[in-house]
Parts: structure tokens; C-alpha cells; sequence
């Protein structure tokens, strides 16, 4: 258990650096759920039903909506949760929750009105939800994505941390020393860069540690596939490196560039390549 924990982090953190920052939320639910679903506590059709919802649902085929503050979108949620058999149990978990919501309206209203619902107990599932270790974070997400799809990321992260680890959930930032030692002298490493953010200063700083400073930057455009091509070629002999920035301005070089890299017979082992774009 140990080993396979360790590797899940490590595959997450390296898959963590190459991703945007509103898609690392939806990269950890996804490996999170497909974890579940291969050990058996999940199953495809649990995470369908998370997705979708509702909306394979007709409002006018299906029983009236009898709540006023409870759009026709999540009625048919609700309608949707209620019939569907969860785990590989095909347990009808919220099976009743329909007749729960009319006995018991005053709390759910007063539940869905909350802003940290997620947080909160939920009108007569909470102690079941808490007796259900293994699939609990699983139904109470589906609940408040069902009911309050607004709070769904939070809730989201809430889930991956009871599931996997507070670790990943954890803001993580890469040390540029870090990505070094993982990079390699044939596998350059790329940064996709915002408005206003620029490495080039901590990668100087780097190279000065490693005694390769000064690096050797060319700013790609116009004309500057030469001048990029020569400045790899003299530092895959003297194992400099190189910052090529603004790559997005010389897309037919980076096409060319992985050729040279991949068959250039002899490069030393200290070349390091750094690509920078937007």
C-alpha cells in the first residue's frame, strides 16, 4: 500500500506541472474516481450519473416539481439521485430522499440555502452518509453537486482529501531545482506561461549554482531560427544552456528541434534546454 501511494503522488505531482491551474482540480477528480472504480468501490455508472445528473431527465414526462425554491434543473437531479443504485452493491442510497425533502422541507430548504453546504450536516442522511466510510465522501459530493452545483469544486477537494490525501489537495509549487532534476539533455523543458510571468530570472539563478551561467537566450520571431540553431549547436558541445523564449513565435524551429535533439549523436550531458510560451 505503501509503494502504490507513493507512486499515485508522484505520477500526480509530475502530471501536476504540465497542467493549467483550472484543470488540476478536474485531473485530481478524475484519477481519484477512477481509483475508486478500479478497486471496486465505484462503478462507471456512478461516475455517469455524477457527470450528467439529471439531464437525460424530461421535466414534462416526470412528477410536477412540488418546491418552489427548487429549480426544475435540480428536481430532476434529485429524481435522478433517487433511482440510481450506487457501488457494486447497486445500494438505493437516496432512494427516499424525495419523501424526505416533503416531511422534512423546513431543513432541507434551510440546508439548501446555506452558504458551505458541503460543510454542513445533511437532513436525514447525515449519520448514514458518516456510517459509510468507503462510499459516504462519494454520496455527499453527489448531493451537494445534485442540489448546489455551485459548491461542487469545493466539495470536490473536500472528497479527494478523505479519499486519497491532504497532499492533493495542498498548494503545490514546483522548485525550478526540482524540475532539473528530473529534466534531461534531449527532453527540454517547457514552461506555458501567463500574462506577466517569466522564468528566465530563476533559471539564471539556477545555472549560477550549477556554474553554467550565462545562459545563452535567443528570443524567438523573425529570423531567429539561425541564431536559435547555432546556439544549440555550440552548447550541445560545451554543455551550456540554452533559453529559447517566445517559442509560439517559431513554431516550424520547435517542429525541427525535436529531430535534432532525438538524432544529434553526441550531446553532452550537461546541455540543458529551456523553452519558454504563451
Amino acid at each position: 500500500d505503501k509503494i502504490i501511494h507513493f507512486l499515485t503522488y508522484q505520477v500526480y505531482r509530475y502530471m501536476n506541472r504540465g497542467l493549467f491551474e483550472r484543470d488540476k482540480m478536474m485531473f485530481k477528480l478524475i484519477v481519484t474516481m477512477k481509483i475508486m472504480v478500479v478497486a471496486g468501490q465505484l462503478t462507471a455508472a456512478d461516475t455517469a450519473v455524477f457527470l450528467k445528473g439529471g439531464s437525460s431527465l424530461d421535466v414534462k414526462s416526470e412528477r410536477a416539481n412540488p418546491f418552489r425554491w427548487m429549480s426544475d434543473k435540480v428536481w430532476l437531479n434529485v429524481l435522478m439521485v433517487s433511482r440510481h443504485p450506487f457501488g457494486v452493491d447497486q445500494m438505493l442510497f437516496f432512494r427516499e430522499i424525495v419523501d424526505f425533502i416533503q416531511r422534512n422541507e423546513v431543513a432541507w430548504k434551510k440546508w439548501f440555502d446555506e452558504n458551505e453546504p458541503e460543510s454542513c450536516p445533511v437532513p436525514d442522511y447525515e449519520e448514514r452518509l458518516a456510517m459509510e466510510r468507503t462510499l459516504g465522501p462519494f454520496l455527499r459530493l453527489c448531493i451537494v453537486r445534485f442540489m448546489r452545483e455551485d459548491r461542487t469544486s469545493i466539495c470536490v477537494a473536500q472528497f479527494i482529501e478523505a479519499m486519497l490525501d491532504s497532499r492533493f489537495t495542498a498548494p503545490v509549487t514546483d522548485q525550478i531545482a526540482d524540475i532539473y532534476d528530473s529534466s534531461h539533455p534531449r527532453k527540454p523543458v517547457l514552461y506555458l506561461l501567463t500574462a506577466g510571468s517569466d522564468p528566465t530570472f530563476s533559471i539564471d539563478e539556477l545555472a549560477k549554482k550549477k556554474k553554467k551561467y550565462p545562459t545563452d537566450k535567443v528570443s524567438m520571431g523573425e529570423g531567429q531560427e539561425k541564431v536559435a540553431r547555432e546556439k544549440n549547436g555550440n552548447a550541445f558541445l560545451t554543455g551550456g544552456w540554452v533559453i529559447l523564449q517566445n517559442s509560439h513565435l517559431g513554431i516550424g524551429y520547435m517542429c525541427e528541434l525535436e529531430d535534432v535533439l532525438l538524432k544529434t549523436p553526441d550531446i553532452d550531458d550537461d546541455f540543458r534546454l529551456w523553452i519558454t510560451c504563451e
